[in-house]
């Protein structure tokens, strides 16, 4: 889950603060235990999205989760801005055409969903309430405008006695439990299933629900019943695994494979590598258009900082057309880039000084 993410990443930069050699000089160790400090405060909040889909009139849109903000990418590659200061780690195309996304207070327990038309029109499906069970992190809409998602996870809980629902919240507010109980891995009808940790979420041709459950694809049927599409499909690292899930007409699913730095197409449950990465980046997200795949990139762990920093290139979104070849169609650069950078050489430059002298 995003918030096991969160935690990792704290783990590691607080082990580089202790291990951090600490100078002779005031100025050094200010700046060193400065940066450490920025760097926990920006982690405390943020962590990967996987939100990425093409509209009807060939635009992509992205989640940003580090800037709180969805942008939109033209045929050429232009980053545009349509919505800000909503945190919404997946996007659904919807049976109508439009954009979904949802908005999880950063402070408070409010969620929402919202709507994005063809013109940029922006309207609510869910108002913003403190009254919804569901954690609005992976979600999908039917096409009565149903929502589904996961139950929010129980931090506070132990591992053995935390519970893990798919729930449906109908149009008029009411809401049911499709699947679920307590958290594991588990195939079965209903309160007999067992879910680890639901991430991607995708519909599959026959109206059932495809699942990015841990490190495998499941299949949830409309009664609820559920089935393991495949084993583990990747190893952990980081506690992260596999994230966003796309599905063809054909069948085809498409996943991306975070830990492993590569996106998998699984076909009668038979998995091959479609595209690697390369270090450092590592796929969130992934949709399949009529001309190929386009999958949503971030930095892996420990380098994955900058993009909670906003320094530096730290999101990215390629095009994986299928005759093996990629391209890199958007990159986004943070907005602090320019201060880190004038940050950074004052830094360095008074170390210098303070050595010559010495």
């Amino acid at each position: 889950m995003c918030g096991q993410r969160r935690v990792v990443r704290v783990r590691w930069l607080l082990r580089l603060g202790r291990n951090m050699p600490m100078t002779r000089t005031a100025v050094a160790r200010l700046a060193a235990w400065s940066l450490t400090s920025m760097l926990l405060a920006s982690a405390a909040g943020a962590h990967e999205g996987w939100g990425i889909v093409r509209d009807s009139l060939g635009r992509l849109y992205i989640a940003d989760i580090p800037a709180n903000t969805v942008w939109r990418i033209d045929r050429s590659g232009r980053l545009e801005a349509v919505i800000r200061d909503v945190h919404s780690h997946a996007l659904v195309i919807g049976a109508d055409g439009a954009v979904y996304g949802t908005h999880v207070h950063l402070t408070e327990p409010v969620r929402s969903v919202w709507r994005l038309d063809l013109s940029g029109k922006r309207t609510s499906l869910v108002e913003p309430s403190r009254a919804l069970p569901i954690s609005l992190q992976p979600f999908l809409i039917a096409g009565d405008g149903s929502v589904y998602s996961s139950s929010i996870f129980q931090y506070a809980r132990a591992p053995e006695a935390r519970e893990l629902y798919l729930l449906r919240r109908f149009p008029g507010g009411v809401f049911d439990t499709v699947a679920g109980g307590l958290s594991g891995r588990a195939d079965g009808d209903g309160a007999a299933a067992r879910f680890e940790s639901i991430d991607g979420m995708a519909w599959l041709p026959d109206s059932a629900i495809l699942l990015v459950d841990g490190a495998r694809l499941r299949r949830v049927d409309r009664n609820g019943v559920v089935h393991s599409l495949t084993p583990d499909l990747t190893t952990r690292r980081w506690d992260e695994d596999l994230m966003g899930v796309s599905v063809s007409a054909d069948s085809s699913m498409y996943v991306a494979d975070f830990s492993g730095r590569q996106v998998l197409r699984v076909r009668d449950g038979e998995p091959a590598i479609l595209a690697r990465t390369g270090w450092p980046w590592a796929p969130t997200g992934v949709t399949h258009t009529s001309d190929g795949v386009y999958t949503l990139e971030h930095l892996r762990a420990p380098l994955g900082i900058l993009g909670d920093l906003r320094v530096g290139p730290y999101l990215r979104v390629r095009h994986i057309p299928g005759d093996g070849r990629t391209r890199v169609v958007a990159r986004r650069w943070g907005d602090r880039t320019g201060l880190a950078a004038l940050v950074a050489g004052s830094v360095s430059g008074l170390l210098l000084l303070i050595a010559r002298r010495r």
